[in-house]
């Protein structure tokens, strides 16, 4: 069998992938594994230095989990709730409407103001309603991008969305810091960690440090360089759903901290409310009806074709073990550029895949994950027979 090393060679080689950087650790200190492949540019004249395990990535939708622990840690400290209705907090939110249908004849949208509250729990699993209809226009304000009418009533559906931003929103407002100076102090300095930041260019070693974009044209096709702008480096504000940039290494940290249950980041009631799944009805056969879909499958992770899983406040969890992979139980998510996560609390592992190339979802990054995945258990195994 081919080891790691030899599989992910073998795809910068065959400019399968510019470069990636992998990370496991068990919490039972037994296994630690930490390296990086290829090259960090494919643009012509960068196209020789090496990919360093300090590299910096956009950690895209990964922000997301950041953002989760520090809506989490206020709820221990009591300055919101769970289940409370957040337009104290919020009050953009307070009059928001609802789509309830579409006219006969003309498709035109029928709205009225939402009758069912939106709490914190709705914005950590996507069941608040909010979509990321305008999240694409960049030319607003995070707010105005974040806010349009809820696609269904609170707790009646699942769409990803907004939701975390509205909490990163809330962690603001509470804390009278902006997201990113709160996440560098409740989340960076506990677990040693330097790299997190959101403006990115306010920092310039580790803006200096930041892995260009490659693109792939074709789904099967070589990776290459582009001028094309896939994320503005900098943002005047801070996306809890999107924003941060990090080091694979240092978002490692937290992956292993929370999966060791260490009371680092939060105490032991909370890292169970970060995995619990959400396990109504409504909401299972929404995740269900998504991964359908073989794109969004892949950008949710790629999972084996009908998985059964459902939604957590920290990303999605699989409700059956994945053979040679993560057990039941276990969460995962990813980021835009092709960054996958998983947590394993049963077996005590947890590891990443960092890579910065577009589009979403990609096959060629999704298998060397999954490669990545199967040998650190099969190391695991080795450990525990020997």
């Amino acid at each position: 069998m081919p080891s790691t090393e030899s599989t992910f060679q073998a795809a910068v080689d065959a400019k399968a992938i510019p470069g990636a950087a992998i990370v496991a650790t068990s919490v039972d200190g037994s296994y630690s594994y930490a390296r990086s492949f290829g090259v960090r540019s494919l643009k012509d004249g960068e196209d020789s230095k090496p990919l360093e395990l300090d590299a910096i990535y956009w950690m895209a939708s990964c922000t997301k989990l950041m953002t989760a622990i520090s809506a989490l840690q206020c709820v221990e400290r009591s300055q919101f709730t769970l289940d409370e209705d957040v337009t104290r907090l919020l009050p953009e939110l307070k009059d928001i409407q609802v789509q309830i249908s579409v006219e006969n004849g003309t498709g035109t949208p029928v709205f009225a103001k939402a009758k069912n509250k939106i709490t914190l729990r709705h914005l950590l699993t996507h069941t608040s309603g909010l979509s990321y209809t305008k999240f694409g226009d960049l030319s607003l304000g995070l707010i105005d991008r974040c806010l349009a009418p809820l696609v269904f009533e609170p707790g009646e559906g699942f769409i990803y969305g907004t939701g975390v931003d509205w909490a990163g929103l809330m962690v603001e407002r509470v804390s009278g810091l902006s997201l990113e100076s709160y996440i560098q102090q409740h989340i960076g300095t506990p677990l040693d960690i330097g790299s997190i930041v959101f403006r990115i260019r306010s920092y310039p070693d580790i803006f200096r440090r930041l892995v260009v974009v490659s693109l792939r044209k074709e789904k099967s096709g070589p990776v290459q360089w582009t001028p094309q702008t896939i994320w503005p480096v900098d943002m005047t504000e801070d996306s809890g759903g999107s924003g941060a940039y990090a080091s694979i290494v240092d978002y490692q940290k937290i992956l292993h901290s929370i999966t060791a249950n260490d009371s680092r980041l939060l105490q032991s009631n909370m890292v169970d409310e970060l995995f619990r799944p959400e396990m109504s009805a409504v909401v299972r056969e929404g995740v269900k009806r998504v991964l359908m879909d073989e794109t969004t499958n892949n950008i949710y992770g790629g999972l084996p074709k009908g998985t059964d899983v459902t939604y957590a406040m920290g990303g999605m969890v699989v409700l059956e073990d994945l053979p040679g992979r993560r057990t039941k139980g276990s969460l995962h998510w990813g980021g835009l550029l092709n960054v996958f996560f998983w947590m394993d609390r049963t077996t005590g592992v947890s590891g990443i895949y960092g890579s910065q190339v577009f589009p979403a979802g990609d096959p060629t990054c999704l298998g060397l994950f999954a490669e990545f995945e199967r040998k650190t258990y099969e190391a695991l195994k080795s450990i525990s027979d020997a």
